[in-house]
């Protein structure tokens, strides 16, 4: 039985997909016949075909187009400020104890000296859906952002909504968690590096 379930989930966007296939069909059709010639018969029967069966994807194929640009031009992580912090922040090898195995910042090391937070804005809404989140690295004492990681979310187009097991969305894919050891060591530096 799971398995039936399995291959309804999986196949349900195809009770959308084939109907609309024959729409647009029926309507390329339909256009070609209002024409006389033969090249431009087939031409607008296959431009006419295109739009329309590309229109209930559209929002889903922008949104891709404009987060593909969104990561390659404004998404990463940015150092504004180095901090030097003292010894005990550091183990023997040299290595940060701030940063536990998974790569992650630990803030109970480091205290309330510093603030990790993050931040959503939402960047485009509408049809296409976009949100910024930032991550921000802040000295608590000065209020200076010492460095902050960008990322974008697009959400998926309105035709994910009929399907049974929707998405969320997708963010830009050279963002990963894997990146925060790296980013913070740009950052944060150990006494001896200082001089």
């Amino acid at each position: 039985m799971k398995e039936i379930l399995g291959l309804a989930v999986l196949t349900s966007p195809l009770f959308l997909v084939v109907p609309w296939l024959i729409v647009a069909m029926l309507v390329a059709v339909k256009v070609s016949q209002l024409t006389k010639m033969g090249v431009a018969k087939l031409a607008a029967g296959a431009g006419t075909f295109v739009l329309v069966f590309l229109l209930p994807f559209s929002d889903d194929i922008a949104g891709r187009i404009y987060l593909k640009h969104l990561c390659s031009t404004e998404a990463g992580a940015k150092v504004y400020q180095m901090e030097v912090l003292p010894a005990e922040y550091w183990d023997a090898q040299g290595q940060p104890r701030f940063i536990n195995a998974r790569g992650v910042l630990d803030m109970r090391v480091l205290g309330d000296r510093f603030k990790w937070q993050q931040v959503l804005e939402p960047y485009i809404g509408g049809v296409v859906k976009i949100d910024k989140w930032r991550w921000l690295l802040q000295d608590s004492s000065t209020q200076k952002t010492l460095g902050e990681k960008v990322d974008f979310l697009r959400y998926f187009g309105w035709l994910n909504n009929f399907s049974p097991a929707p998405n969320i969305g997708e963010g830009c894919p050279n963002i990963s968690a894997e990146q925060d050891k790296e980013f913070l060591l740009k950052i944060f530096k150990p006494p001896t590096s200082a001089r």
